[in-house]
């Protein structure tokens, strides 16, 4: 019997991914490099967010000023002068491709993680463990 899998969209290239009962950790990424595309994306989104702060403010000042003290060079550069007749430069508007193909809408048959076979019937959400709570007794034994 085939391994069931779990059918999802990655978060970040919007492949359709199919992942086997064995790997399915609750990934939302395809195995590519968008899972690492995305930490970098938001650890440099965290960064702004420490710049735009008052602490980061006054951080980064603070280095600074300690890197121009071993510079023993500082030099200011005067603003450029913008053009008079700047235009901006023409852009091409293509239209994105609107035809697809049968092919390009099938489902994967195979885990993107391990490359196993999947069986033709595929979860759209992650299984449901069974939580099995221990009922309180009261105590009042017949």
């Amino acid at each position: 019997m085939l391994a069931t899998g779990r059918l999802f969209v990655c978060a970040r290239c919007r492949a359709q991914v199919i992942v086997c009962r064995r790997c399915d950790r609750g990934q939302i990424y395809c195995d590519g490099d968008c899972s690492e595309v995305s930490r970098q994306a938001s650890l440099s989104e965290a960064g702004r967010r420490y710049q735009r702060s008052r602490q980061g403010r006054f951080a980064h000042a603070e280095r600074m000023r300690r890197y121009r003290n071993r510079q023993k060079k500082v030099t200011h550069h005067g603003s450029v002068v913008p053009a008079a007749n700047a235009l901006l430069p023409l852009t091409s508007t293509t239209p994105a491709n609107a035809s697809t193909s049968a092919s390009a809408a099938r489902v994967p048959e195979h885990c993107h993680f391990c490359h196993g076979v999947c069986s033709g019937f595929v979860r759209l959400g992650p299984l449901r463990r069974r939580v099995f709570l221990e009922v309180p007794t009261t105590g009042c034994d017949p």
